[in-house]
């Protein structure tokens, strides 16, 4: 791309300048014209030339100087604006490079601050944009590469603590829940990737401004179940996971403190256990081994698990008899001990046992 900057001599402002020039003639042209398309090539050149100038990759080497002229241009025009406003008319490598610039910006220091993260918190909008960004392309052709492309930014983005608080407000995360389910696995496999970056990166954040809101941690419980309950096995694998890892977490007591001590939670867990994976019955494991392990259960907890004694013990016997890993086996002992001193009632004709069907898994 060297060659490109030789046309002539342009300042970083020029730069950013032309750029939303051909931004503008891109939006402004009738899809599947001669002139989007060579407004689209025009904004692919640009682009790719940005990237190579931020990545010190051009021939001169830009001074700091320039860098920082370039950045300073970038935030005055609003160019992360514009380039997600025309993302999903942009071709394929065009939106790497994007994705690229933009984590380069969020990344740079200076003065022991990060410009970008500041200059973005003044722009609250830009981070619900992106959020939608991911939406609107779903339904597109290429939408899989777009998606994903935006993902990424997403998941660059939430790395930045401050710009993840107002991730974590904007309602349109819910929506991430539905992508899970709804699209296809690229898309499934990402949106998953960005709920559990978004819930795990800053444990404290997400407990002070999202679990400590009842109504947002009542409906994470109920969308996060019904990928448990209903997703394809790595959706329920990894919604399973990301709950263990959040109630595992003190920093989330309330969540876990309402997750095990709801009922019709538990039978779902216990539903999990006695999948025909392994590797799912193990993660579910790790949430039971909390509920049984709970000396405040809850009477409808508490009456579940009497019901299901017997069955529960048979069903551990058979459990994990190959895994021979000491923490496990040392819980697993544990969570026996614990059963076996519930009280001990004759079960009702027809009532289920512990199998491989999930539907005769417990005793309602």
């Amino acid at each position: 791309m060297a060659f490109w900057w030789k046309k002539s001599p342009k300042t970083p402002s020029d730069y950013v300048k032309h750029l939303n020039e051909q931004l503008d003639k891109l939006e402004s042209a009738s899809a599947g014209s001669d002139l989007r398309k060579k407004a689209q090539d025009e904004c692919g050149k640009y682009i790719a030339g940005t990237k190579h100038f931020l990545l010190k990759e051009t021939d001169p080497v830009p001074t700091q100087e320039a860098l920082d002229e370039l950045y300073y241009w970038i935030y005055q025009s609003d160019l992360f604006f514009t380039l997600l406003h025309s993302f999903p008319n942009l071709d394929f490598e065009a939106r790497k490079d994007v994705a690229m610039i933009y984590c380069i910006c969020l990344s740079r220091s200076k003065d022991n601050k990060f410009p970008t993260v500041d200059y973005l918190l003044t722009k609250p909008k830009f981070v619900s944009m992106l959020l939608k960004t991911s939406e609107v392309c779903i339904t597109r052709p290429g939408g899989s590469d777009i998606f994903l492309t935006a993902s990424g930014m997403i998941l660059e983005t939430i790395k930045q603590e401050q710009l993840c608080r107002l991730i974590i407000r904007d309602q349109q995360i819910w929506k991430f829940f539905d992508f899970t389910r709804l699209g296809s696995f690229e898309i499934s496999s990402s949106s998953l990737q960005v709920l559990t970056e978004l819930f795990t990166t800053h444990p404290k954040l997400v407990s002070v401004e999202f679990f400590s809101n009842e109504d947002n941690m009542n409906q994470f419980i109920d969308r996060i179940n019904k990928l448990m309950a209903h997703g394809n096995y790595v959706t329920k694998r990894q919604s399973v996971k990301l709950l263990g890892t959040l109630i595992f977490n003190r920093v989330n007591k309330n969540l876990m403190t309402t997750y095990i001590n709801n009922s019709d939670n538990v039978k779902l867990v216990m539903i999990l256990l006695s999948d025909r994976s392994k590797n799912l019955q193990l993660e579910s494991f790790n949430i039971f081994k909390v509920v049984v392990a709970n000396p405040r259960k809850s009477k409808p907890v508490l009456d579940v698990l009497v019901k299901n004694r017997d069955k529960l013990l048979n069903f551990l016997e058979q459990f994990g008899t190959d895994n021979k890993d000491s923490t496990f086996l040392d819980e697993k002992e544990f969570i026996v001990e614990q059963i076996e001193a519930l009280p001990r009632i004759v079960p009702a004709s027809g009532e289920y046992t512990l199998g491989t069907s999930p539907q005769k898994n417990m005793v309602l």
